[in-house]
């Protein structure tokens, strides 16, 4: 397993010198979410042998979201992430609040493409022989070509309707052709598909109370048209994030690269414990914007910090910013009438002091608010 990682990394290490000429390249590699401290340790010292400058490891499924999320900040609320690949799939729970990841469960399976290409070659094997009465699959290098062909035909028809089967002198100088289409292919797999719908639904049945607010794939296996039907049919009311699957994991990763290069101090900044989280600074109650008898919620507690927010507030005067229900600061927007729009630019750093920007849009007034941090925080 060792000597396969060299090999990959070596090779990943070549790809990417001839694109971006010979030197330590800055690096995040993706890695299963389950990887032990061993594994770990492994994969960076291949990397870093392979020429390559590991400024981080990220779990795949986390690198996913990330691409996901690489244009805009997520909604909150909890996301899944089904990665199908070639001999594993995974499917994780996470919750996403401002902004950050917690993950809330996860679950791996023996279940991958490789099911798909056993399904193919079944059939390929089984029309061989019936037109020339033989059994190819008793032969390990025939059965083999039989396999690689049935994996060209599975990529093939994720993207077209039919697919050419040929492989010349397959056994005894027989050629073996064939013409396999989707539906066929559909057929095929079915079973195949059932073992990914059973283990998903047994998955989502014990977190029935949580709703899924979206559901990105991963993996090469989730180009399969079937396989992206099989897995909206699981969350009818969830969007499904199916754009390149295949790529999504490297792009997340490549994301988090580029946020640690523009931000060094990022892979310093959060103390790691001994278990291997994270501490990360949290508000610690909801904070929210009074304006007469309007209550507006502006910050959740426990959201990450630092944490900046923009809100637009109703008609009034007097704006009250409460933590727990409680007044820490009020301010008054001169000059505000029923023309005005007034909106907060609210930003709570991570000693949990308060930086507060009132604007009216009309009169273009700003007032400037600052709380504190709290003693002790």
């Amino acid at each position: 397993r060792v000597r396969e990682a060299v090999v990959s990394t070596q090779s990943t290490g070549e790809t990417a010198d001839s694109a971006l000429g010979e030197g330590k390249h800055d690096t995040v590699v993706s890695i299963p979410l389950t990887s032990s401290t061993e594994y770990k340790n492994i994969i960076k010292k291949c990397a870093i042998s392979a020429g390559f400058n590991v400024v981080d490891l990220i779990p795949e499924t986390i690198a996913a979201m990330v691409s996901a999320d690489n244009t805009a900040v997520p909604d909150d609320g909890h996301t899944v992430v089904v990665r199908v690949g070639g001999s594993s799939m995974s499917v994780t729970l996470a919750k996403v609040l401002s902004g950050m990841y917690s993950l809330v469960d996860h679950m791996e399976e023996g279940i991958g493409g490789n099911l798909f290409d056993k399904s193919i070659g079944k059939f390929l094997c089984d029309d061989f022989n019936r037109k020339n009465r033989c059994k190819v699959e008793e032969n390990p290098r025939s059965f083999s070509k039989v396999l690689r062909a049935s994996k060209g035909a599975k990529h093939n028809l994720s993207t077209m309707n039919t697919s050419e089967c040929n492989i010349e002198s397959l056994f005894d100088g027989m050629d073996l052709i064939s013409n396999l289409s989707r539906p066929r292919f559909e057929t095929l797999i079915q079973n195949d598909l059932n073992k990914m719908k059973d283990a998903i639904q047994k998955f989502i049945s014990k977190h029935s109370d949580i709703a899924i607010n979206r559901v990105v794939l991963a993996g090469g296996t989730c180009k399969v048209p079937k396989v992206q039907s099989v897995i909206g049919q699981l969350f009818p009311n969830s969007p499904i994030t199916n754009s390149s699957p295949d790529e999504v994991i490297a792009m997340g990763s490549a994301s988090h690269a580029g946020m640690i290069g523009k931000y060094p101090s990022l892979s310093t900044k959060a103390e790691s414990e001994s278990d291997g989280t994270v501490s990360i600074p949290l508000c610690p109650t909801d904070i929210e914007v009074r304006v007469g008898d309007t209550v507006t919620p502006a910050i959740p507690k426990n959201t990450p910090l630092p944490c900046l927010k923009e809100i637009e507030l109703p008609e009034g005067n007097v704006i009250v910013i409460e933590a727990g229900g409680k007044c820490i600061a009020k301010a008054e927007v001169p000059g505000s009438d029923d023309k005005s729009k007034v909106s907060l630019h609210l930003e709570i750093l991570e000693d949990c002091s308060i930086e507060a920007i009132i604007k009216d849009s009309f009169t273009n007034e700003r007032t400037s608010v600052h709380v504190p941090a709290p003693k002790g925080a």
